[in-house]
């Protein structure tokens, strides 16, 4: 029998996202969730960007029979950054590096949006954006042979995109999805749609006829244009950004002084504060921290202790409270709750210098199933990412069985994550 001379052949990482078993790894759910966790994406990215424009969100869910839509009122995405999320190579995000109390921090959200169609088809996926006066199309197909994606990407004018963002997603056979034997998926969207009403008293949310309006448009939280703070940072994390900063001037970036970057830090804006650098950093530059081909950890510790003995650490509360008052409107318009079995609790404070706000609401309804709603950071979780969560509740006696709705909600610039679709934290 002839001997096998085995071949040693090149597969490229930007198939990594194109491919079913990897791609559930990146968004953290099966084939069969996807999408719930798709339009999980879709209205944190349009809730994120209308509150770094300073605009009451409002975010509409279209369902068809092969297509998923999700508009925002927001500034619209712009084409360049959309077009370095068709690049497999990099991740493309503006909270990757920062330690700031955010819906979305990995960076993958738009890259399994686009990948998504693709992967459901086999043969070739579609994309339309509607933004800043474009209509965007992209289209997802494989090049075998050079084991790559083909994305083919275009734009044309349209006028009557004159605000907001749509991102239409072509679903093939989405309507026998949600009507499948496995459950009503419609229905479960649209209770996503409705646990974001929950979160977001700022927020209007509309499905098909269900409209949920905002209780208060006036409603404060930390916002994705808010300073973050040194006390929020470890070395290592800091160490990050300032590695990001730095690279981001090797490839054409502007290059930072060490007081333009501390500045951009609550409580260091102010130009008495950065006089106040120690003499060694005053004229320092961030690539001025690199030692022997690396940011020098010895000096990003003295310069974070630096930036904390500058500034006070944030109280918890500017993290953002959702309320006893909306909270309880919720649950009786939604949950089914008797107002007079409402009950609340709120605790802030601080864990390993990180500042959280915990809220826990509860009420008693006529069904006899416990409805349990878990959200980190103002979007609600598509399953319980705590563990001990079960446990905690049977601990005070309230069991599956039981006809009451728990929401519980925690606030926090950074949690643990322990899987790349952020569905479950360390505790």
């Amino acid at each position: 029998m002839k001997e096998l001379k085995r071949a040693t052949f090149e597969i490229g990482r930007e198939l990594e996202f194109f491919d079913e078993k990897e791609l559930t790894m990146q968004i953290g759910h099966d084939k069969e969730s996807w999408p719930l966790c798709i339009l999980k994406e879709l209205i944190d990215n349009g809730l994120d960007a209308c509150e770094t424009a300073g605009i009451p969100p409002e975010i509409e869910v279209t369902v068809e029979n092969d297509s998923l839509c999700v508009r925002d009122n927001g500034p619209g995405l712009p084409t360049k950054v959309l077009k370095k999320s068709l690049d497999y190579m990099k991740r493309v995000s503006d909270k990757l590096f920062y330690i700031s109390p955010t819906r979305g921090q990995l960076g993958n959200a738009l890259k399994t949006v686009w990948a998504v169609p693709f992967v459901l088809n086999g043969e070739r996926g579609q994309i339309e954006v509607w933004s800043q006066k474009l209509h965007h199309t992209i289209t997802v197909e494989l090049d075998r042979i050079s084991q790559k994606p083909a994305i083919d990407y275009g734009n044309e004018p349209d006028p009557s995109v004159k605000k907001g963002n749509l991102i239409k997603i072509h679903w093939p056979n989405l309507a026998c999805l949600i009507e499948s034997e496995n459950g009503d998926l419609y229905n479960t969207m649209e209770t996503l749609v409705m646990k974001y009403a929950a979160f977001n008293p700022h927020a209007t949310f509309r499905m098909g006829e269900k409209v949920y309006e905002a209780s208060d448009v006036n409603w404060k939280k930390w916002n994705p244009t808010d300073p973050t703070s040194p006390h929020w940072y470890t070395t290592e994390t800091l160490r990050a950004l300032i590695a990001g900063y730095v690279s981001r001037e090797q490839n054409g970036g502007p290059a930072r002084t060490v007081r333009e970057f501390i500045s951009e830090f609550r409580g260091l804006s102010r130009t008495d504060k950065q006089r106040d650098l120690p003499e060694k950093f005053k004229d320092f530059y961030l690539h001025d921290l690199i030692k022997n081909k690396d940011i020098d950890s010895e000096l990003v510790k003295e310069l974070l202790d630096v930036m904390k003995g500058l500034s006070a650490p944030p109280k918890p509360a500017i993290l953002g409270i959702i309320g006893e008052e909306h909270l309880k409107d919720w649950l009786i318009k939604h949950g089914g709750i008797t107002g007079i079995s409402f009950q609340y609790v709120k605790i802030v404070g601080f864990e390993n210098d990180l500042p959280h706000v915990l809220e826990v609401a509860f009420g008693i309804h006529e069904k006899e199933e416990r409805n349990i709603i878990v959200g980190l950071n103002w979007a609600p979780c598509l399953e319980s990412p705590m563990e001990d969560l079960d446990y905690l509740l049977g601990q005070m006696r309230i069991d599956e069985s039981d006809p009451v709705s728990v929401i519980v909600h925690i606030a926090r610039p950074r949690f643990g994550f322990v899987d790349r679709g952020k569905g479950r934290i360390e505790l």
